[in-house]
Protein backbone atom coordinates (compact mmCIF):
# COMPACT_ATOMS: atom_id res chain seq x y z
CA UNK A 1 0.00 0.00 0.00
CA UNK A 2 1.19 3.77 -0.73
CA UNK A 3 2.40 5.40 2.53
CA UNK A 4 0.12 8.18 3.16
CA UNK A 5 2.52 10.33 5.47
CA UNK A 6 5.61 10.61 3.30
CA UNK A 7 5.53 14.00 1.07
CA UNK A 8 3.88 13.27 -2.33
CA UNK A 9 4.12 15.10 -6.17
CA UNK A 10 1.92 14.63 -9.33
CA UNK A 11 3.70 14.19 -13.48
CA UNK A 12 1.12 14.52 -15.34
CA UNK A 13 1.88 13.38 -19.34
CA UNK A 14 -0.55 12.76 -21.83
CA UNK A 15 -0.84 9.31 -23.84
CA UNK A 16 -0.47 8.76 -26.83
CA UNK A 17 -1.40 5.69 -28.23
CA UNK A 18 -3.33 3.59 -31.58
CA UNK A 19 -6.87 3.48 -31.98
CA UNK A 20 -7.14 -0.04 -30.59
CA UNK A 21 -5.64 0.98 -27.17
CA UNK A 22 -7.94 4.13 -26.84
CA UNK A 23 -11.22 1.83 -27.20
CA UNK A 24 -9.73 -0.60 -24.39
CA UNK A 25 -9.25 2.39 -22.28
CA UNK A 26 -12.86 3.86 -23.30
CA UNK A 27 -14.10 0.55 -22.20
CA UNK A 28 -12.70 0.25 -18.97
CA UNK A 29 -13.93 3.64 -17.96
CA UNK A 30 -17.09 2.81 -19.11
CA UNK A 31 -17.01 -0.01 -16.85
CA UNK A 32 -15.42 2.71 -14.03
CA UNK A 33 -18.36 5.24 -14.56
CA UNK A 34 -21.20 2.23 -14.16
CA UNK A 35 -19.21 0.88 -11.23
CA UNK A 36 -19.28 4.84 -9.27
CA UNK A 37 -22.54 5.57 -10.50
CA UNK A 38 -23.92 2.22 -8.63
CA UNK A 39 -21.94 3.25 -5.43
CA UNK A 40 -23.07 6.83 -6.07
CA UNK A 41 -26.76 5.70 -5.57
CA UNK A 42 -26.23 3.11 -2.84
CA UNK A 43 -24.76 5.36 -0.57
CA UNK A 44 -27.35 8.28 -1.74
CA UNK A 45 -30.14 5.46 0.02
CA UNK A 46 -28.28 4.97 3.58
CA UNK A 47 -27.71 8.59 3.57
CA UNK A 48 -31.69 8.77 3.15
CA UNK A 49 -32.07 5.80 5.75
CA UNK A 50 -29.66 7.87 8.24
CA UNK A 51 -31.56 10.73 7.85
CA UNK A 52 -35.06 9.06 8.33
CA UNK A 53 -33.95 7.69 11.62
CA UNK A 54 -35.98 9.27 14.27
CA UNK A 55 -33.63 8.58 16.79
CA UNK A 56 -30.41 10.20 14.25
CA UNK A 57 -33.47 13.31 13.57
CA UNK A 58 -33.76 13.75 17.43
CA UNK A 59 -30.09 14.06 18.30
CA UNK A 60 -29.47 16.52 15.63
CA UNK A 61 -31.70 18.95 17.45
CA UNK A 62 -29.18 18.67 20.91
CA UNK A 63 -26.84 20.64 21.36
CA UNK A 64 -23.34 19.47 20.26
CA UNK A 65 -20.99 17.45 22.36
CA UNK A 66 -18.80 13.83 22.04
CA UNK A 67 -21.30 11.94 24.03
CA UNK A 68 -23.85 13.14 20.92
CA UNK A 69 -21.20 13.00 17.97
CA UNK A 70 -20.65 9.51 19.46
CA UNK A 71 -23.93 7.94 18.78
CA UNK A 72 -24.65 10.11 15.63
CA UNK A 73 -21.56 8.00 14.30
CA UNK A 74 -22.99 4.72 15.99
CA UNK A 75 -26.14 5.07 14.24
CA UNK A 76 -24.30 5.53 10.86
CA UNK A 77 -22.49 2.50 10.99
CA UNK A 78 -25.86 0.57 12.04
CA UNK A 79 -26.92 1.53 8.76
CA UNK A 80 -24.06 0.73 6.61
CA UNK A 81 -23.07 4.29 5.90
CA UNK A 82 -19.63 4.50 5.78
CA UNK A 83 -16.43 4.50 3.50
CA UNK A 84 -15.36 0.51 4.06
CA UNK A 85 -19.38 -0.34 4.09
CA UNK A 86 -19.55 1.13 0.61
CA UNK A 87 -16.09 -1.02 0.12
CA UNK A 88 -18.27 -4.29 0.70
CA UNK A 89 -21.07 -2.89 -1.39
CA UNK A 90 -18.90 -2.62 -4.23
CA UNK A 91 -17.57 -6.02 -3.90
CA UNK A 92 -20.06 -8.19 -6.03
CA UNK A 93 -19.64 -5.41 -8.48
CA UNK A 94 -16.26 -5.52 -9.08
CA UNK A 95 -15.73 -9.16 -9.25
CA UNK A 96 -18.41 -9.28 -12.18
CA UNK A 97 -16.06 -6.89 -13.75
CA UNK A 98 -12.77 -7.96 -12.96
CA UNK A 99 -10.81 -9.00 -15.92
CA UNK A 100 -11.17 -4.83 -16.24
CA UNK A 101 -11.25 -3.10 -12.83
CA UNK A 102 -9.21 -4.39 -10.42
CA UNK A 103 -10.39 -4.43 -6.67
CA UNK A 104 -8.53 -1.26 -5.99
CA UNK A 105 -9.35 0.53 -8.51
CA UNK A 106 -12.91 -0.24 -7.59
CA UNK A 107 -12.42 0.90 -4.15
CA UNK A 108 -11.23 4.35 -4.81
CA UNK A 109 -14.34 4.95 -7.02
CA UNK A 110 -16.71 3.70 -4.15
CA UNK A 111 -14.45 5.83 -1.60
CA UNK A 112 -14.90 8.76 -4.06
CA UNK A 113 -18.68 8.38 -4.02
CA UNK A 114 -18.93 8.03 -0.61
CA UNK A 115 -17.72 11.36 -0.10
CA UNK A 116 -19.76 13.35 -2.30
CA UNK A 117 -22.51 11.82 -0.70
CA UNK A 118 -21.12 12.52 2.99
CA UNK A 119 -20.57 16.32 1.90
CA UNK A 120 -24.21 16.54 1.32
CA UNK A 121 -25.03 14.33 4.55
CA UNK A 122 -23.33 17.27 6.25
CA UNK A 123 -24.24 20.10 4.77
CA UNK A 124 -21.42 20.80 2.44
CA UNK A 125 -23.00 20.44 -0.97
CA UNK A 126 -26.31 20.70 -1.72
CA UNK A 127 -26.85 18.04 -4.17
CA UNK A 128 -24.11 15.20 -6.06
CA UNK A 129 -24.11 13.96 -9.75
CA UNK A 130 -24.18 10.80 -11.38
CA UNK A 131 -21.32 10.70 -13.92
CA UNK A 132 -23.17 10.64 -17.83
CA UNK A 133 -22.27 9.64 -20.79
CA UNK A 134 -20.04 13.01 -21.93
CA UNK A 135 -18.50 13.60 -18.39
CA UNK A 136 -15.22 13.57 -17.97
CA UNK A 137 -13.67 10.40 -15.58
CA UNK A 138 -10.85 9.36 -13.90
CA UNK A 139 -9.58 5.90 -12.41
CA UNK A 140 -6.94 5.41 -9.96
CA UNK A 141 -4.96 2.74 -7.82
CA UNK A 142 -4.15 2.43 -3.86
CA UNK A 143 -0.85 1.11 -4.90
CA UNK A 144 1.61 0.84 -8.03
CA UNK A 145 2.01 -3.24 -7.34
CA UNK A 146 -0.73 -4.92 -9.23
CA UNK A 147 -3.63 -3.70 -11.28
CA UNK A 148 -3.22 -0.02 -12.73
CA UNK A 149 0.29 0.39 -11.82
CA UNK A 150 3.65 1.96 -13.69
CA UNK A 151 6.66 -0.05 -14.24
CA UNK A 152 10.00 0.32 -16.13
CA UNK A 153 8.55 3.13 -17.86
CA UNK A 154 5.10 1.46 -19.21
CA UNK A 155 1.84 1.96 -18.05
CA UNK A 156 0.48 -2.00 -17.02
CA UNK A 157 -3.47 -2.29 -16.35
CA UNK A 158 -5.15 -5.55 -17.20
CA UNK A 159 -4.35 -9.07 -17.25
CA UNK A 160 -0.74 -10.38 -18.04
CA UNK A 161 0.00 -11.90 -21.62
CA UNK A 162 0.52 -15.72 -20.94
CA UNK A 163 0.78 -18.58 -22.96
CA UNK A 164 -2.19 -19.37 -23.61
CA UNK A 165 -3.34 -15.98 -24.07
CA UNK A 166 -0.69 -14.09 -25.79
CA UNK A 167 -2.77 -10.91 -26.64
CA UNK A 168 -5.52 -10.67 -23.58
CA UNK A 169 -8.45 -8.33 -24.86
CA UNK A 170 -8.35 -6.51 -21.31
CA UNK A 171 -4.54 -6.26 -21.30
CA UNK A 172 -2.82 -2.26 -21.93
CA UNK A 173 1.06 -1.51 -21.99
CA UNK A 174 1.16 2.18 -22.89
CA UNK A 175 4.78 3.68 -23.32
CA UNK A 176 5.26 6.86 -21.32
CA UNK A 177 7.62 8.70 -23.55
CA UNK A 178 8.37 12.43 -21.61
CA UNK A 179 9.51 15.07 -24.08
CA UNK A 180 13.59 14.72 -24.27
CA UNK A 181 13.85 18.14 -23.06
CA UNK A 182 11.36 18.43 -20.53
CA UNK A 183 13.71 17.75 -17.47
CA UNK A 184 11.42 18.23 -14.79
CA UNK A 185 9.53 14.99 -16.10
CA UNK A 186 12.64 13.01 -16.50
CA UNK A 187 14.20 14.19 -12.91
CA UNK A 188 10.30 13.40 -11.41
CA UNK A 189 10.25 9.83 -13.03
CA UNK A 190 13.67 8.71 -11.40
CA UNK A 191 11.50 9.07 -7.66
CA UNK A 192 9.43 6.11 -6.52
CA UNK A 193 5.63 5.40 -8.10
CA UNK A 194 2.96 5.52 -5.18
CA UNK A 195 0.05 4.72 -7.47
CA UNK A 196 -1.16 5.99 -10.86
CA UNK A 197 -4.37 7.40 -12.44
CA UNK A 198 -5.38 7.76 -15.71
CA UNK A 199 -7.54 10.67 -16.80
CA UNK A 200 -9.99 11.05 -19.99
CA UNK A 201 -11.00 14.43 -20.97
CA UNK A 202 -12.27 16.65 -23.78
CA UNK A 203 -10.02 19.24 -25.21
CA UNK A 204 -11.54 21.03 -28.44
CA UNK A 205 -13.83 18.84 -29.34
CA UNK A 206 -11.64 15.43 -29.00
CA UNK A 207 -11.13 12.62 -26.46
CA UNK A 208 -7.81 12.80 -25.12
CA UNK A 209 -6.22 10.45 -22.36
CA UNK A 210 -3.66 11.70 -19.61
CA UNK A 211 -1.64 9.96 -16.95
CA UNK A 212 -1.03 11.03 -13.27
CA UNK A 213 2.07 9.47 -11.53
CA UNK A 214 1.88 10.09 -7.96
CA UNK A 215 5.44 10.06 -7.10
CA UNK A 216 7.25 9.56 -3.62
CA UNK A 217 8.89 13.07 -2.66
CA UNK A 218 8.99 17.22 -3.66
CA UNK A 219 8.77 18.09 -6.71
CA UNK A 220 12.28 19.17 -8.69
CA UNK A 221 13.49 22.30 -8.17
CA UNK A 222 14.02 23.64 -11.56
CA UNK A 223 16.87 25.85 -13.07
CA UNK A 224 15.27 29.61 -13.17
CA UNK A 225 13.63 29.57 -9.48
CA UNK A 226 14.85 32.14 -7.55
CA UNK A 227 16.42 31.53 -4.15
CA UNK A 228 14.89 33.32 -1.40
CA UNK A 229 17.82 35.34 0.54
CA UNK A 230 16.21 34.60 4.04
CA UNK A 231 13.64 32.74 4.74
CA UNK A 232 12.53 34.20 7.74
CA UNK A 233 11.19 37.26 6.49
CA UNK A 234 7.31 38.04 6.62
CA UNK A 235 5.00 38.49 4.00
CA UNK A 236 1.79 40.24 4.52
CA UNK A 237 -1.31 39.12 2.48
CA UNK A 238 -4.58 41.01 2.30
CA UNK A 239 -6.52 38.70 0.00
CA UNK A 240 -10.12 40.08 -1.94
CA UNK A 241 -12.12 38.81 -3.75
CA UNK A 242 -10.60 40.05 -7.05
CA UNK A 243 -7.35 41.49 -5.73
CA UNK A 244 -4.77 41.04 -3.20
CA UNK A 245 -1.85 42.77 -1.21
CA UNK A 246 1.56 42.19 -0.51
CA UNK A 247 3.19 43.55 2.19
CA UNK A 248 7.54 42.94 2.75
CA UNK A 249 10.42 44.40 3.47
CA UNK A 250 11.25 44.74 -0.06
CA UNK A 251 7.99 45.41 -1.75
CA UNK A 252 4.57 46.70 -1.60
CA UNK A 253 2.34 45.36 -4.05
CA UNK A 254 -1.17 45.52 -5.01
CA UNK A 255 -2.22 42.77 -7.63
CA UNK A 256 -5.33 42.06 -9.53
CA UNK A 257 -5.99 38.30 -9.36
CA UNK A 258 -5.38 36.47 -12.52
CA UNK A 259 -6.02 39.49 -14.74
CA UNK A 260 -5.52 37.89 -18.33
CA UNK A 261 -8.68 35.10 -17.18
CA UNK A 262 -11.74 37.26 -17.55
CA UNK A 263 -14.35 35.15 -19.27
CA UNK A 264 -15.95 36.35 -22.41
CA UNK A 265 -19.28 37.32 -20.67
CA UNK A 266 -20.76 38.39 -24.01
CA UNK A 267 -20.06 35.05 -25.74
CA UNK A 268 -21.29 33.01 -23.05
CA UNK A 269 -24.31 35.24 -22.82
CA UNK A 270 -24.62 34.34 -26.18
CA UNK A 271 -24.14 30.34 -25.61
CA UNK A 272 -26.40 30.25 -22.78
CA UNK A 273 -29.87 32.13 -24.89
CA UNK A 274 -29.05 29.71 -27.96
CA UNK A 275 -29.02 26.66 -25.67
CA UNK A 276 -32.24 28.05 -23.47
CA UNK A 277 -34.13 28.42 -27.42
CA UNK A 278 -32.50 25.11 -28.24
CA UNK A 279 -34.04 23.32 -25.44
CA UNK A 280 -37.24 24.90 -25.29
CA UNK A 281 -37.89 24.00 -29.33
CA UNK A 282 -37.26 20.47 -28.56
CA UNK A 283 -39.23 20.26 -25.02
CA UNK A 284 -42.66 22.10 -25.82
CA UNK A 285 -43.70 19.64 -23.50
CA UNK A 286 -42.11 20.26 -20.20
CA UNK A 287 -42.98 24.33 -20.60
CA UNK A 288 -45.77 25.90 -19.56
CA UNK A 289 -47.70 28.75 -21.50
CA UNK A 290 -45.92 31.34 -19.57
CA UNK A 291 -42.10 29.75 -20.21
CA UNK A 292 -41.90 28.58 -16.81
CA UNK A 293 -40.88 24.37 -16.42
CA UNK A 294 -43.93 21.75 -15.82
CA UNK A 295 -43.58 20.18 -11.95
CA UNK A 296 -43.23 16.61 -11.43
CA UNK A 297 -40.89 13.99 -13.86
CA UNK A 298 -40.06 15.01 -17.20
CA UNK A 299 -37.35 13.63 -19.79
CA UNK A 300 -35.36 15.73 -21.97
CA UNK A 301 -34.49 15.26 -25.51
CA UNK A 302 -31.33 17.48 -26.47
CA UNK A 303 -30.35 18.54 -30.12
CA UNK A 304 -26.79 18.35 -31.93
CA UNK A 305 -27.29 21.58 -31.74
CA UNK A 306 -26.97 21.83 -28.31
CA UNK A 307 -25.02 19.29 -27.43
CA UNK A 308 -22.51 21.03 -29.31
CA UNK A 309 -23.40 24.36 -27.82
CA UNK A 310 -22.83 22.76 -24.61
CA UNK A 311 -19.03 21.58 -25.44
CA UNK A 312 -18.47 25.10 -26.36
CA UNK A 313 -19.20 26.47 -22.72
CA UNK A 314 -17.38 23.76 -21.24
CA UNK A 315 -14.76 24.44 -23.69
CA UNK A 316 -13.98 27.91 -22.76
CA UNK A 317 -14.86 27.45 -19.45
CA UNK A 318 -11.55 24.71 -19.09
CA UNK A 319 -9.56 27.33 -20.65
CA UNK A 320 -10.54 29.21 -17.99
CA UNK A 321 -9.54 27.17 -14.84
CA UNK A 322 -5.96 26.05 -17.15
CA UNK A 323 -5.26 29.33 -17.43
CA UNK A 324 -6.13 31.53 -13.52
CA UNK A 325 -3.96 28.06 -11.93
CA UNK A 326 -1.16 28.89 -14.50
CA UNK A 327 -1.49 32.67 -13.08
CA UNK A 328 -1.74 31.75 -9.08
CA UNK A 329 1.04 29.58 -9.81
CA UNK A 330 3.17 32.14 -11.16
CA UNK A 331 1.91 34.93 -8.26
CA UNK A 332 2.66 32.29 -6.18
CA UNK A 333 6.20 31.95 -6.59
CA UNK A 334 6.60 35.65 -6.42
CA UNK A 335 5.61 35.81 -3.36
CA UNK A 336 7.85 33.25 -2.11
CA UNK A 337 10.56 34.85 -3.19
CA UNK A 338 10.28 37.23 -0.79
CA UNK A 339 9.91 35.24 2.02
CA UNK A 340 8.53 31.64 3.54
CA UNK A 341 6.65 33.60 6.52
CA UNK A 342 3.22 34.37 5.08
CA UNK A 343 0.76 35.74 6.40
CA UNK A 344 -3.34 36.03 5.87
CA UNK A 345 -6.58 36.82 7.30
CA UNK A 346 -8.95 34.07 7.24
CA UNK A 347 -11.88 34.36 4.80
CA UNK A 348 -14.72 32.21 3.83
CA UNK A 349 -14.65 32.60 0.29
CA UNK A 350 -18.01 30.27 0.62
CA UNK A 351 -19.70 33.13 2.52
CA UNK A 352 -18.55 35.63 -0.09
CA UNK A 353 -20.23 33.97 -3.23
CA UNK A 354 -23.68 33.78 -1.36
CA UNK A 355 -26.83 36.23 -2.20
CA UNK A 356 -27.83 38.56 1.07
CA UNK A 357 -30.53 37.02 2.95
CA UNK A 358 -32.18 40.75 3.59
CA UNK A 359 -34.03 42.82 1.08
CA UNK A 360 -32.44 46.83 1.14
CA UNK A 361 -33.72 49.31 -0.75
CA UNK A 362 -31.70 52.30 -2.35
CA UNK A 363 -32.41 55.50 0.05
CA UNK A 364 -32.10 57.83 -3.11
CA UNK A 365 -34.50 56.11 -5.09
CA UNK A 366 -36.29 53.88 -3.07
CA UNK A 367 -35.50 51.17 -5.64
CA UNK A 368 -34.90 47.17 -4.04
CA UNK A 369 -31.02 46.56 -4.28
CA UNK A 370 -29.93 43.41 -6.14
CA UNK A 371 -29.27 40.54 -3.35
CA UNK A 372 -25.68 39.66 -5.69
CA UNK A 373 -22.61 40.16 -3.70
CA UNK A 374 -19.42 38.65 -5.03
CA UNK A 375 -20.17 35.27 -7.08
CA UNK A 376 -19.18 36.65 -10.50
CA UNK A 377 -15.63 38.06 -9.27
CA UNK A 378 -14.79 34.44 -7.20
CA UNK A 379 -15.43 32.52 -10.04
CA UNK A 380 -13.31 34.73 -12.67
CA UNK A 381 -10.29 35.47 -9.75
CA UNK A 382 -10.24 32.53 -7.72
CA UNK A 383 -8.84 33.74 -4.97
CA UNK A 384 -9.08 30.54 -2.64
CA UNK A 385 -7.18 28.51 -5.38
CA UNK A 386 -3.96 31.22 -5.06
CA UNK A 387 -3.94 30.19 -1.15
CA UNK A 388 -3.95 26.72 -2.05
CA UNK A 389 -1.06 26.59 -4.22
CA UNK A 390 0.91 28.68 -1.73
CA UNK A 391 -0.06 26.32 0.98
CA UNK A 392 1.04 23.40 -1.23
CA UNK A 393 4.74 25.21 -2.07
CA UNK A 394 5.41 25.89 1.40
CA UNK A 395 4.53 22.69 2.31
CA UNK A 396 7.69 21.66 0.38
CA UNK A 397 9.60 23.49 2.73
CA UNK A 398 7.85 22.19 6.05
CA UNK A 399 6.39 24.95 6.44
CA UNK A 400 2.44 26.38 6.02
CA UNK A 401 0.22 29.73 5.30
CA UNK A 402 -0.11 31.16 9.09
CA UNK A 403 -3.42 32.66 9.14
CA UNK A 404 -4.14 35.34 11.92
CA UNK A 405 -7.80 35.32 14.30
CA UNK A 406 -9.60 38.15 11.94
CA UNK A 407 -11.68 38.58 14.73
CA UNK A 408 -9.45 39.49 17.13
CA UNK A 409 -6.89 41.34 15.03
CA UNK A 410 -9.32 43.66 12.51
CA UNK A 411 -6.87 44.76 10.49
CA UNK A 412 -9.01 46.66 8.68
CA UNK A 413 -10.29 48.53 11.80
CA UNK A 414 -7.41 49.38 14.12
CA UNK A 415 -4.24 52.16 13.55
CA UNK A 416 -1.00 50.99 15.20
CA UNK A 417 -0.32 54.75 16.15
CA UNK A 418 -3.00 55.64 17.96
CA UNK A 419 -4.14 51.83 19.01
CA UNK A 420 -7.93 52.62 18.19
CA UNK A 421 -10.19 50.67 16.15
CA UNK A 422 -12.50 52.45 13.55
CA UNK A 423 -15.57 50.76 11.78
CA UNK A 424 -15.14 51.74 7.96
CA UNK A 425 -17.61 50.93 4.92
CA UNK A 426 -16.39 48.95 2.26
CA UNK A 427 -16.49 52.02 -0.39
CA UNK A 428 -13.79 53.87 2.20
CA UNK A 429 -10.51 52.58 0.26
CA UNK A 430 -8.00 55.45 1.59
CA UNK A 431 -7.07 55.92 6.16
CA UNK A 432 -5.19 58.72 7.21
CA UNK A 433 -2.44 57.69 9.17
CA UNK A 434 0.22 59.70 11.44
CA UNK A 435 -0.18 62.40 8.25
CA UNK A 436 -0.06 60.04 5.45
CA UNK A 437 -2.62 58.98 3.34
CA UNK A 438 -2.62 55.13 3.19
CA UNK A 439 -4.86 52.72 0.97
CA UNK A 440 -6.48 50.30 2.69
CA UNK A 441 -5.82 46.80 1.77
CA UNK A 442 -2.18 48.19 1.55
CA UNK A 443 -2.60 49.12 4.95
CA UNK A 444 -3.68 45.94 6.11
CA UNK A 445 -1.58 43.51 4.30
CA UNK A 446 1.31 45.80 6.14
CA UNK A 447 -0.52 44.64 9.94
CA UNK A 448 -1.09 41.78 9.17
CA UNK A 449 2.57 41.01 8.14
CA UNK A 450 3.73 42.36 11.59
CA UNK A 451 1.26 40.49 13.67
CA UNK A 452 2.07 38.83 17.41
CA UNK A 453 3.79 34.96 16.89
CA UNK A 454 0.62 33.79 18.65
CA UNK A 455 -1.40 35.10 15.34
CA UNK A 456 -4.31 36.89 17.40
CA UNK A 457 -3.11 40.56 17.69
CA UNK A 458 -0.57 43.53 16.00
CA UNK A 459 2.63 43.68 17.18
CA UNK A 460 2.93 47.48 17.64
CA UNK A 461 6.78 48.07 18.18
CA UNK A 462 7.07 46.07 15.40
CA UNK A 463 4.83 48.12 12.91
CA UNK A 464 6.96 51.20 14.58
CA UNK A 465 10.01 50.02 13.26
CA UNK A 466 8.85 49.28 9.45
CA UNK A 467 6.45 52.05 9.10
CA UNK A 468 9.23 54.15 7.44
CA UNK A 469 9.98 52.00 4.96
CA UNK A 470 6.88 50.73 4.20
CA UNK A 471 5.24 54.12 3.49
CA UNK A 472 8.04 54.71 0.90
CA UNK A 473 7.44 51.59 -0.79
CA UNK A 474 3.32 52.27 -0.58
CA UNK A 475 3.55 55.99 -2.22
CA UNK A 476 5.85 53.66 -5.34
CA UNK A 477 3.07 51.14 -5.77
CA UNK A 478 0.50 53.87 -6.20
CA UNK A 479 2.20 56.04 -8.46
CA UNK A 480 2.71 52.90 -10.51
CA UNK A 481 -0.94 51.80 -10.33
CA UNK A 482 -2.14 55.24 -11.62
CA UNK A 483 0.29 54.77 -14.53
CA UNK A 484 -1.77 51.42 -15.31
CA UNK A 485 -4.28 51.11 -17.87
CA UNK A 486 -5.78 48.69 -14.93
CA UNK A 487 -9.30 49.78 -14.14
CA UNK A 488 -9.90 47.61 -11.73
CA UNK A 489 -6.29 48.37 -9.71
CA UNK A 490 -7.23 52.29 -10.53
CA UNK A 491 -10.26 52.03 -8.62
CA UNK A 492 -8.68 50.87 -5.47
CA UNK A 493 -6.58 54.25 -5.52
CA UNK A 494 -9.41 56.52 -7.12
Amino acid sequence: MARKNTPTCTLELPLNIPVWQQNRLEKKLKIARYVYNSCLGEALKRHKRVKADKKYHALLSEPKSKERDKQLSEIRIAYDFSEYGLHNFVKPAQHKFKENIGSFEAQKLATRAFRAVEKLHFGKAKKVHFKGLADDISVENKSNATGLRYKEGNILWGDKPTKEHPRPKNWLCIPVIPKAKDEYAHLALMDKTKYVRILKREVRGKVRFFVQLIQEGYPPTKRKRKMVEDETKRVGLDIGSSTIAISSEKTVQLRELAPECQADEKKLRCIHRAMDRSKYATNLQNYNENGTINKGRRTWTYSKRYIQLRRERKELYCKIAVQQKQSHEKLANEILELGFDVRVETMRFQSLQKRAKKTTRNKKNGKIKPKKRFGKSIANHAPAMLLTIIDRKLGYQGRSIKKINTYATKASQFNHLTGEYTKKQLSERWNVIGGFRIQRDLYSAFLIGNTTEMLNSIDVDLCNVKWDNFVELHNREIARIKQLSSKTLRWFVA
